[in-house]
């Protein structure tokens, strides 16, 4: 469930329900799922690229974004709505509300933070492990690693460079609805354009080109680089007592 600004929910409504659409914050208020879901069904049916198979390639490329904006777009305002239930039914205060344009900067030590409760004996991702400190709200390791994910090269692209996939294998994939993955390596693994250990290489080679978690909290001021390394290293033993029978990898993605 990425976070998002009440910007980027404004920005999201606009492509879903149109440009004349008048938004305010009486407008998310009382916006519902229903509305959302029916506004996006009603543009992926004239927006889909399967409609424009025989067109120029300008003209599919073209719809092929508008497309990628219209999903990115109903995923955007389906997080939002999410987050709203979770403010109402109280679990989080509206203090920590994704949409508020209000950074929350943080320079304190680990030790002085207050936490939300007693981290959980588990090994943890770096975003929850400063949740549970108390460091950052939950909304920002949500726009965390969002912001971490859209720096990844898609699969398919790896692939074609590798030359795993052609164009056509891609294109396949993309339109395989079977099985009810709709993860791109799945998708590919069942239908037998790549082996699991090809899938598992992507994978990781993909999340080797994203940044790392740190850098988002450096740059959104709750953290600075000493603080940053204290934390890492706080993770490191807290991961360590409760790393049995979860794989190494758990440690790295997402820090």
């Amino acid at each position: 469930m990425p976070q998002v600004t009440e910007t980027e929910v404004f920005r999201a409504c606009r492509t879903l329900f149109g440009p004349e659409l008048t938004l305010n914050r009486d407008f998310l208020t009382y916006l519902q799922a229903s509305g959302v879901r029916s506004a996006y069904r009603k543009k992926a049916k004239k927006t889909h690229p399967d409609r424009f198979a025989v067109s120029p390639i300008t003209i599919r490329m073209k719809q092929h974004q508008l497309f990628q904006d219209l999903n990115q777009a109903h995923e955007t305002v389906q997080t939002f709505l999410k987050q709203r239930k979770l403010f109402s039914s109280g679990i989080f205060s509206r203090n920590d509300t994704s949409y508020s344009q209000t950074k929350h900067r943080r320079q304190e030590s680990p030790q002085r933070q207050k936490r939300y409760g007693p981290l959980p004996a588990r090994p943890l991702q770096f975003g929850l492990f400063l949740y549970y400190l108390g460091i950052i709200p939950f909304s920002a390791v949500i726009t965390a690693v969002t912001w971490q994910r859209q720096q990844r090269p898609p699969l398919g692209e790896i692939a074609k460079r590798w030359g795993w996939l052609s164009e056509n294998n891609i294109h396949a994939i993309v339109q395989h609805r079977g099985g009810g993955s709709n993860k791109f390596g799945e998708r590919a693994e069942k239908l037998g354009f790549l082996n699991h250990l090809q899938v598992r290489t992507l994978l990781y080679y993909q999340r080797s080109q994203q940044k790392q978690m740190g850098l988002y909290f450096i740059e959104q001021g709750y953290l600075n680089e000493v603080t940053l390394n204290q934390l890492l290293r706080q993770l490191a033993e807290h991961n360590q007592t409760f790393r049995k029978g979860v794989g190494g990898h758990y440690y790295y993605f997402h820090r």
